[in-house]
């Protein structure tokens, strides 16, 4: 690695000033497999949990101060997953080995933080139309509404959801893809240990 790399207080050149990683930095991989956790999840319980269970159960209000809770912590890692890989050099995008590829290796990430703000927003956006803030985290008493169904944005939250559950799936089969079929060794660039930056 080099010494810039190990300087104290100061940043790494980041890719955009030309620097460029073997692999990422140890707080973006992190960042990155809680994120994977989280979004699973969340995509799981709403879609297999959340939707069958109807407004009227007495536990939806706990299982949506659950979700409501993991969607603003998945908003917060995602804006310091933005901030550390900003500053810090990372590998050129994975593809197929050729310059498109690339490209769209890159889009599709950039696809991954585009979701998961409108994900947020329209969550958020229904909350507020609901008054989910009051009823799920005031617990003011109020009952929830009989179905969220009125609400535009709650049917935009499930189409993104849709959406962002595809391209997690394309995510996974492509990573799986270069481990096992061509074995380049891109799955250890969001591994520990052995960093360099040139």
């Amino acid at each position: 690695m080099s010494a810039l790399a190990h300087t104290p207080g100061r940043v790494e050149p980041s890719a955009h000033g030309g620097a460029r990683a073997n692999k990422y930095h140890p707080a973006l991989v992190l960042l990155h497999w809680l994120l994977a956790w989280f979004i699973i999840a969340s995509l799981l319980f709403g879609f297999f949990v959340l939707r069958v269970v109807p407004n009227t159960d007495p536990h939806k209000i706990d299982m949506l101060e659950w979700h409501m809770g993991l969607g603003m912590a998945i908003l917060a890692a995602m804006l310091v997953r933005l901030v550390v890989r900003w500053r810090t050099a990372r590998p050129a995008p994975a593809g197929l080995g050729t310059p498109a590829s690339a490209r769209a290796a890159g889009r599709a990430h950039l696809a991954f933080y585009l979701l998961v703000a409108c994900m947020v927003a329209s969550g958020y956006a229904t909350a507020l139309l609901a008054h989910l803030n009051d009823i799920v985290f005031a617990r003011s008493g109020a009952p929830l509404p009989p179905t969220f169904d009125a609400y535009p944005t709650f049917h935009l939250h499930g189409w993104i959801a849709a959406l962002l559950a595809v391209l997690v799936t394309l995510h996974v089969l492509g990573a799986s893809w270069h481990w096992l079929v061509r074995r380049d060794g891109v799955m250890r660039r969001m591994g520990w240990g052995g960093r360099r930056v040139e």
